[in-house]
């Protein structure tokens, strides 16, 4: 794999509740096999949360492997300079002049983080951090922000998809038709 440089997408939650096993997460990096953090589909991961991914990618490895686990730090690298790579992307996976400025940001200034920012590039594997963001940048403009999306009518959209689920959805046993 490192010779051809095929990429592995890690589904950690994925690969647990499906009972399909520990990648070998720990020496794909060893080799240089490029590793990028996924959440699979709804099917196999219910959240699809990457931020609760990449903490339980932490925890995973740190029981499976001990000292060969991959430190916090190399989770999110493997979350974003490894996803973008297995995508094939150059313009995103870090911060730098000349890629998206694609970027969240958290408020750390909260009762429940006091202490946690001792290792900042760790933090959200060691420490994890899974509930909403407080402001997602796409391409240099606000998306998400004070918990709500950007320019996006969140009322209508959730009435038009449970307009549409209704009309969709098969009734179950005991429902009257």
């Amino acid at each position: 794999m490192s010779q051809a440089q095929a990429g592995v997408a890690h589904c950690p939650v994925s690969n647990m509740k499906l009972a399909s096993g520990v990648a070998k997460v720990p020496q794909m990096l060893a080799k240089k096999v490029p590793v990028g953090l996924a959440v699979d589909g709804n099917a196999s991961n219910d959240a699809s949360n990457l931020l609760a991914d990449l903490r339980v990618a932490y925890l995973l490895h740190r029981l499976f492997s001990s000292d060969m686990a991959p430190t916090g730090y190399d989770i999110l690298k493997v979350a974003t300079v490894g996803g973008a790579k297995l995508l094939g992307r150059n313009d995103i996976g870090s911060i730098a002049v000349d890629k998206a400025a694609d970027l969240f940001m958290i408020d750390t200034n909260k009762l429940e983080l006091v202490g946690t920012l001792q290792n900042p590039a760790a933090f959200l594997a060691t420490v994890g951090y899974y509930r909403p963001v407080d402001v997602t940048v796409i391409n240099g403009r606000i998306v998400f922000q004070d918990g709500r999306l950007t320019g996006v009518n969140e009322t209508a959209v959730m009435e038009m998809a449970a307009r549409e689920l209704r009309k969709s959805a098969m009734p179950l046993p005991g429902d009257n038709p």
